[in-house]
């Protein structure tokens, strides 16, 4: 067995395990012990599916397995971080640091990089689902500050990474729906569902918010 298979093997394991784990920090409740359980084991699952995702990136060059390996490594590290850093706006601790700024260049660089090789046309993935991914990570860091940004920030990251964790696996189980569609409709709905569910908590936040003056 060469290394590519042995690191294949554990990356689609794990992706499986991610898949299904995944679902849980979602319906359980916020900030609730089910919650943070879900969410630790999901983070572990997918730090190990991401490890396993450079190393074979780095083994056989893909575009596209560049692009969402990029994107997903900046969700998930943004929104477990930020989880660390709640309160930018009162406390200059929690402001980003040098390692959340290399994080963000590093995949918005990737983010360039992947799209200078589409417009060459060395593409070794699909084209379509690549080139959203590297729009994806040119404007993950494109978010403004408010006192809730932790908020929307976790929620928005973490969907983004099981977003992108269901993409793959959709891409490569999911074979009956049409390329290149398999691989996005993950990233459009939860696209869709992020935008909602922020609205919806900004709703929920000013009802509730008691009138001064």
């Amino acid at each position: 067995m060469t290394m590519f298979s042995a690191v294949l093997i554990i990356h689609v394991s794990t992706g499986l395990c991610a898949v299904l784990v995944g679902v849980l920090p979602i319906v359980t409740r916020k900030g609730g012990r089910a919650h943070r359980a879900c969410g630790r084991l999901f983070a572990g699952l997918m730090t190990v599916l991401l490890v396993c995702a450079w190393a074979m990136t780095a083994l056989r060059f893909n575009t596209y397995f560049l692009a969402l390996s990029a994107t997903a490594t900046l969700s998930l590290f943004s929104g477990i971080r930020v989880l660390r850093r709640k309160r930018p706006d009162l406390n200059k601790a929690d402001r980003a640091r040098p390692l959340d700024w290399a994080a963000t260049l590093g995949v918005i660089g990737v983010g360039l990089w992947v799209l200078v090789l589409l417009a060459k046309g060395r593409s070794d993935g699909p084209a379509t689902v690549s080139a959203a991914l590297a729009a994806s990570a040119l404007t993950m860091g494109a978010w403004s500050f408010s006192p809730e940004l932790w908020t929307y920030e976790h929620l928005a990251k973490m969907l983004g990474a099981y977003s992108a964790v269901l993409s793959a696996f959709s891409g490569n189980f999911l074979t009956a729906l049409p390329a290149p569609w398999s691989q996005l409709w993950p990233t459009v709905l939860f696209q869709c569902l992020i935008v909602v569910w922020i609205a919806t908590l900004l709703i929920r936040k000013r009802r509730y918010t008691p009138c001064t003056g």
